[in-house]
């Protein structure tokens, strides 16, 4: 069997997040509860760890370092600085400001430079935009980006201490992804006693998110164990998902392996997914465009629908946004030559 063919369902598996982190981000911004079985941040720890895991495969499988930054920068890019620049300009339709001030606000100017270099936290908002808004942040999405970056950047520091020390990879990356946990431990240890909410963001920034990541790493590694036993795998970590709320410091000390166990398990047991193979997968462009179009549909007064006919339209919108983006720029970026592919 191919290597790739082994995943036929990890394509359904990204919608699936994607949905996950859309349908909560409805109820946060709109103002709805929420009963839905994948928390936002639980979603966005999936997609790290399937970021380990694929990434990781294909640096080893890289020609050169730059070859490998390049295909992330060719996958990462395009959708990303769209969506910065279509809410930078699109958003003074909304804006309480004239058009001459608005795209002469200093703030413009802040938000545009800080965003396209993923300093997203210096510049959230647009000026006159969704002012008196609980969360006036135009994308709070955004914040993953520069994280995901991040722990790219840290995979060939990681390939070389695995060939420098040539040790088996479960002592390399279990020491990081026990060195993360301890990092987010201190991190909230610090906000407890403090309050001091800068600690709290601190403990989701990358040195947070490492033990997702190198979760996916340390599953690709094992794959081959992990294929023999992919199913009960999946049940006992199933099992420990939905009792997570009975497992002290769980959050901290076992979901980034369950949650990487899990997700990676149903993209490979049957192949239930497979129908979306001829179909793109712009579930990463989805993640990017949705929470501006939420932000509108509170603006438009759409909340007063309901909280399922929101879910289904922003789903609808944001889809719709995703494809457009993928046919018109991402494609032909990540494709610029007949017969090419970049995974």
């Amino acid at each position: 069997m191919k290597e790739g063919a082994r995943y036929v369902n990890m394509g359904a598996v990204r919608y699936i997040l994607a949905v996950s982190v859309i349908i909560y981000h409805v109820g946060g911004l709109m103002g709805f509860e929420v009963s839905w079985p994948i928390p936002s941040y639980i979603a966005v720890g999936a997609f790290f760890a399937l970021s380990g895991f694929l990434v990781f495969g294909s640096f080893l499988h890289s020609h050169s370092l730059k070859s490998f930054l390049e295909r992330r920068a060719r996958r990462i890019m395009p959708p990303y600085i769209s969506v910065v620049l279509f809410c930078a300009v699109a958003l003074v339709g909304v804006s309480t400001f004239p058009a001459i001030r608005y795209f002469t606000s200093p703030d413009w100017w802040r938000y545009l430079v800080a965003n396209l270099s993923f300093m997203n936290f210096l510049a959230p908002t647009l000026p006159g935009v969704f002012d008196g808004y609980e969360h006036p942040a135009v994308n709070g999405s955004l914040w993953t980006m520069k994280v995901e970056w991040m722990l790219y950047l840290s995979v060939p520091v990681v390939a070389w201490l695995l060939a420098r020390f040539r040790s088996r990879p479960v002592w390399v990356i279990g020491s990081i992804c026990i060195l993360s946990v301890v990092y987010r431990l201190s991190m909230v240890w610090l906000y407890g006693h403090t309050g001091n909410e800068f600690y709290n963001i601190l403990s989701r920034q990358v040195f947070g998110q490492l033990s997702y990541f190198y979760a996916g790493v340390l599953i690709y590694f094992y794959r081959e164990s992990f294929m023999r036993y992919r199913s009960p795998i999946a049940i006992v970590s199933l099992l420990l998902f939905l009792f997570r709320g009975e497992i002290p410091y769980f959050e901290y000390l076992l979901e980034p392996l369950v949650v990487a166990a899990l997700v990676i398990s149903v993209s490979v047991i049957g192949s239930w997914g497979r129908w979306l193979e001829a179909c793109p997968n712009v579930s990463y462009q989805m993640y990017l465009f949705h929470c501006p179009l939420i932000q509108l549909g509170v603006w438009f007064g759409l909340p007063a629908l309901g909280f399922y006919p929101c879910v289904l339209i922003i789903c609808a919108l944001t889809f719709l946004c995703a494809l457009l983006s993928w046919h018109t720029i991402d494609k032909r970026v990540l494709n610029p030559r007949p017969g090419t592919h970049h995974s």
